[in-house]
């Protein structure tokens, strides 16, 4: 496989053949239908016997489970088909997106797929000009490389298939149902059951960045195909642009509603599936329909794992120059991002309360994303609240979601990102902090961390998160009783149910003013942090989400 033959290869004739197939293995079915009823199942039900019967009759079960076999076996080729020339169009659209990086820096491409470049003609050109050029040449020769690789992989398979039953055809155990059953199985379970364009994805586990080159790298062909066949697999993926994952969760979340819907319009009852998703996403649904655009709202995950997994973003992350991503702590639902009062309980409206103050913070030319991050199970007022095992659970997944954050984004710069955990959320943060900027690990830290309400982060002291000197910040109201939540098995003053009082002198945090509510009471004073009731505590975190400074200090406890 050179670059010509896949830049030129027609791959509508392949969806034609597969089509083709298709269209016989259809009149296949109806052919082997009409044998079993119009003559196996009339001669079985006829109550003939005799010599002449015990001779036909193993003849015509014979005749019908042959059909059966090849029926089995053509019904494969169509799926084998399209499967290359899905993995083909995908390398191809590598290739055409190769091809044009290499033609935009004017770069030449040969038949193997090496890329070579114009000697320069400036005098005084910079000395590390060549050096530039070799890695952008290089890059782009591995692209080509891969797409020609991918569809070498699909060719081969494809030759593989048709040979397997070309032979089965022709010394006829194509016919043989057991044979026919064997292939079935490979395809189902052995290695097609894992499609081509499956493998030419991103592992598992691979890196946000990986994702985000790996999207870059389709090119529109590409990506046009995953979003018209398996959108699925992107609206959750951290590394896809966040306008993509909108779009398709926005898809998802109306397929899962409009049913219900329509069954609300027209008076039908609900069944339980109905209830389900109607409790779950519904909220969602309402927050979307009753936005009016402005800030416009991302919908960068939604799912139903667990209590239900959900992320909104007020403002594009992928432009904002400054982006706050904000996780609540126990008791949040679903229900909390969905319409409601703003009175510090709904937690949309706090991340929406950020939104503003940030913005109204923002030196000139910046611009704001806030973030409410639902992708873990938060406890409720019961034994989980007290346990470790939630904020530990989702620390890996909010630190890879961070992670994705900076790899989508489109500025030449990167963007100023400020992680921000309320009670419980704030020791998942912590956690999550500390993957993070652990040695040699693949995710990468927030540029600011703000822990409010908190109960303790996990760690003893700010400096044990390895972020930068002043980048770690507190808010603590002297009557929110969470922060003086007494630790279950140290007589230390300072010790919380997870650690260290983050206001404290010995943690060392910037400990930043709030509204003590002393005319409510503790519980007001616990969920106020990010609104405006709150006092002087959302302008403060708005002014480190903004980077505007002006942050106002109190003393730190102890």
């Amino acid at each position: 496989m050179d670059v010509a033959s896949l830049r030129n290869a027609r791959l509508a004739d392949l969806y034609t053949a597969a089509g083709a197939y298709d269209t016989l293995s259809k009149a296949m079915s109806q052919h082997v239908t009409d044998w079993q009823s119009g003559t196996a199942d009339r001669v079985h039900g006829s109550q003939w016997t005799g010599p002449s019967a015990d001779a036909a009759i193993p003849v015509l079960d014979g005749l019908t489970d042959k059909m059966r076999a090849a029926l089995t076996e053509v019904s494969l080729i169509g799926k084998g088909i399209r499967d290359c020339a899905d993995a083909m169009t995908l390398a191809q659209g590598e290739l055409t997106q190769a091809l044009f990086e290499a033609q935009s820096k004017g770069f030449s491409v040969s038949d193997t797929g090496s890329v070579s470049w114009p000697a320069s003609t400036n005098p005084y050109q910079a000395t590390d000009w060549e050096t530039k050029q070799k890695a952008a040449a290089d890059g782009i020769s591995k692209q080509i490389a891969k797409a020609l690789s991918d569809a070498v992989e699909a060719d081969t398979s494809l030759a593989g298939m048709l040979n397997l039953f070309a032979r089965h055809a022709k010394d006829k155990s194509g016919l043989d149902e057991k044979t026919a059953a064997a292939d079935a199985y490979l395809a189902q379970f052995g290695d097609a059951s894992n499609p081509m364009w499956q493998r030419s994805m991103p592992l598992k586990d691979a890196a946000p960045t990986e994702v985000n080159s790996w999207w870059k790298g389709l090119g529109p062909q590409g990506r046009q195909w995953f979003l018209s066949h398996h959108p699925e697999v992107l609206g959750n993926l951290d590394g896809i642009p966040a306008e993509v994952r909108d779009q398709v969760n926005r898809k998802h979340l109306n397929d899962l509603m409009e049913p219900i819907r329509t069954k609300q319009r027209l008076g039908q009852p609900l069944d339980s599936s109905d209830k389900a998703n109607l409790a779950l996403y519904g909220p969602i649904g309402a927050r979307l329909g009753d936005s009016k655009g402005d800030p416009p709202i991302y919908l960068l995950r939604l799912g139903s794992e667990g209590q239900g997994r959900a992320v909104l973003s007020f403002g594009n992350p992928d432009t904002a120059t400054d982006i706050s991503s904000y996780v609540p702590g126990i008791t949040t639902t679903m229900a909390s991002l969905g319409p409601g009062a703003n009175d510090g309980t709904n937690e949309a409206e706090n991340a929406l309360n950020l939104y503003r103050a940030a913005s109204g913070k923002a030196p000139a030319g910046h611009s704001v994303a806030s973030v409410v991050w639902l992708g873990y199970d938060s406890p409720g007022m019961d034994l989980g609240a007290a346990s470790t095992k939630a904020g530990k659970d989702g620390a890996p997944e909010y630190a890879r979601f961070l992670s994705g954050v900076r790899a989508s984004h489109e500025g030449t710069q990167p963007p100023h990102l400020t992680s921000v955990g309320h009670s419980y959320g704030s020791y998942l943060v912590g956690q999550a902090t500390k993957l993070a900027t652990q040695p040699g690990s693949h995710y990468v830290p927030p540029d600011d961390v703000v822990f409010i309400g908190s109960p303790g982060v996990g760690v003893d002291k700010a400096a044990d998160l390895k972020m930068p000197s002043g980048h770690v910040w507190v808010g603590a109201a002297d009557n929110d009783i969470v922060t003086h939540a007494p630790s279950k098995l140290s007589l230390d003053p300072d010790e919380r149910w997870y650690g260290r009082d983050p206001s404290s002198k010995h943690f060392g945090a910037n400990r930043f003013t709030v509204d003590d509510w002393s005319r409510g009471n503790p519980i007001d004073a616990h969920t106020k942090y990010l609104n405006g009731r709150g006092g002087p505590s959302l302008d403060n975190i708005a002014a480190v989400v903004s980077g505007s400074g002006g942050v106002r200090l109190q003393g730190q406890r102890g």
